[in-house]
């Protein structure tokens, strides 16, 4: 379901495909489908594609206890991905965990998770969201406050345009 678009390599998981790149650029194209899988990106530049946008999913698969992609390298960039159902026992279950780097966020959708976007610090870094639909997100369940659609940390730039924020449930 994941291939690397460089080298038109196919990989059963999507952590496979992200250890592929490595510390280089690549693109990683994802099948139509749901599938409970995820990813860490420590190094590199990623591009998260869905072959068919709007169609492929990431659907409840969580890793480091965190989200779908823990993004921890260069730069990131996620196109036409649904993530779903993301929730940990700490109740910031996320679709990204953006903890550094660069990430690019279009046409992409956040349902029914704790968290739609988590991001940590990294001051010279930059987010984009375009045309992307937040829905059914957030919760105020757990001991440590609450959860939301969009919680971005100290970032150098945060721009969100054309998105829809709809049916909030907290925080």
């Amino acid at each position: 379901p994941y291939t690397v678009a460089e080298t038109g390599r196919a990989y059963a998981s999507l952590q496979q495909a992200v250890d592929a790149i490595g510390d280089r650029s690549g693109t990683i194209r994802i099948a139509s489908g749901r599938r409970r899988d995820c990813g860490v990106q420590t190094a590199g530049s990623v591009a998260y594609v869905a072959e068919v946008p709007g169609q492929a999913a990431l659907d409840g698969g969580v890793c480091e206890g965190k989200a779908a992609l823990v993004l921890r390298g260069r730069s990131a960039r996620v196109n036409g991905l649904i993530f779903a159902n993301m929730r940990v026992p700490d109740f910031n279950g996320a679709g990204i965990r953006l903890e550094k780097g660069d990430l690019a966020v279009s046409q992409s959708w956040f349902i029914d998770s704790q968290e739609g976007i988590l991001a940590g610090e990294d001051p010279a870094a930059s987010i984009l969201i375009d045309k992307s639909t937040f829905t059914r997100l957030g919760t105020c369940e757990g001991p440590g406050g609450c959860a939301h659609s969009l919680y971005i940390g100290n970032y150098g730039a945060l721009t969100v345009r054309r998105s829809r924020f709809e049916q909030g449930r907290g925080g």
